[in-house]
């Protein structure tokens, strides 16, 4: 009799906290039309894999279905494609975007969002830039259009979204200010390329934003926080400059004065990975490659361990990226 062969995955069951995490037994996907299969070698950690699993991410189209796998961005080694697949072979080394599950030793993903990795890229450093590089690639360049000479403030500096933010605003020639909640993580965004630094700890920071930019403002603003930082950068933005937000870490809502942002006439645009085209986002790879954005893998883990992972972000000690490995 036929036996399907079996992979092992994460899971979960039930929304709660790291514990409902399990490494289990899930039959191999197989390749259709314009489809292929990954064995993975590593998968970035994201906050949004967290609210997944926490029951706090918005339902998808038809409602919540248990048991559920989970992860949005990868890495790995193309093991079989179905017909139509032209654009990579079995062999290659790909990232994998836009994924609808990565923390398993298989993934199933469309041809279209997968990506042979340039020379000089590792797997591991690939697969933890996906979401972040793509993401602040969208919030600066096609939310925000930085020019060269403008300055742009970056909500929570020492995070993965942030760091990439904060090299590709040197890349296109602007000056950095980036916020934190310790010298330490300060430190490490100065380490990325930031040029000055804020502690948010002690509270409100927009005169110190206001004294950096000799009482100007920004020119632009990325802001994973929400909360009360969104307030904050409406506090340090100048007139017709733009706020991106691509997160709410801090708080999803906020009490807020409309006349604020009419009065400046300041844009407030929603920001994500999924909004760099295919091209930008190769160009992004080939960056990374040849040294112009650096990777900052902080620390991995292995598979069975994603919720100590996972547990690590929520516990807000991560500075760049972390990442878990399928074997070794």
């Amino acid at each position: 009799m036929f036996r399907r062969s079996i992979m092992k995955a994460i899971q979960f069951h039930e929304f709660g906290g790291p514990e409902v995490l399990k490494l289990e037994e899930v039959a191999d996907p197989q390749p259709g039309p314009g489809e292929a299969v990954l064995r993975m070698h590593s998968a970035g950690v994201n906050p949004t894999d967290i609210t997944t699993r926490s029951g706090r991410a918005p339902a998808p189209a038809g409602g919540f279905v248990f048991p559920s796998l989970l992860g949005r961005e990868g890495a790995g080694i193309v093991e079989s494609i179905g017909d139509g697949v032209t654009n990579i072979a079995v062999g290659d080394e790909v990232a994998l975007r836009n994924a609808s599950y990565s923390y398993a030793e298989l993934v199933k993903s469309p041809a279209e969002n997968l990506y042979k990795l340039p020379k000089g890229l590792g797997m591991l450093e690939a697969s933890t830039c996906v979401i972040t590089c793509s993401t602040a690639w969208d919030a600066l360049v096609n939310k925000c259009q930085v020019q060269a000479g403008q300055t742009v403030l970056v909500q929570g500096a020492a995070g993965g979204v942030s760091v990439a933010a904060i090299q590709i605003a040197k890349l296109l020639g602007a000056t950095v200010i980036g916020t934190a909640s310790s010298d330490e993580k300060l430190a490490y965004a100065s380490a990325q390329g930031m040029d000055h630094g804020v502690n948010y700890s002690s509270g409100t920071y927009a005169d110190k934003v206001k004294e950096l930019t000799g009482g100007a403002g920004v020119d632009a603003v990325v802001d994973g926080v929400g909360g009360n930082a969104f307030l904050e950068s409406l506090n340090c933005i100048k007139p017709n400059g733009r706020i991106a937000i691509y997160g709410t870490a801090g708080g999803r809502e906020v009490t807020l004065n409309l006349s604020n942002i009419f009065r400046l006439r300041v844009a407030v645009l929603g920001s994500g990975g999924t909004g760099t085209s295919h091209s930008d986002f190769a160009a992004l790879l080939q960056m990374l490659a040849d040294g112009r954005l650096k990777p900052t893998v902080e620390r991995t883990w292995p598979i069975a361990e994603v919720g100590e992972a996972q547990r690590f972000i929520e516990e807000r000690r991560v500075m760049g990226k972390v990442a878990i490995v399928m074997a070794g």
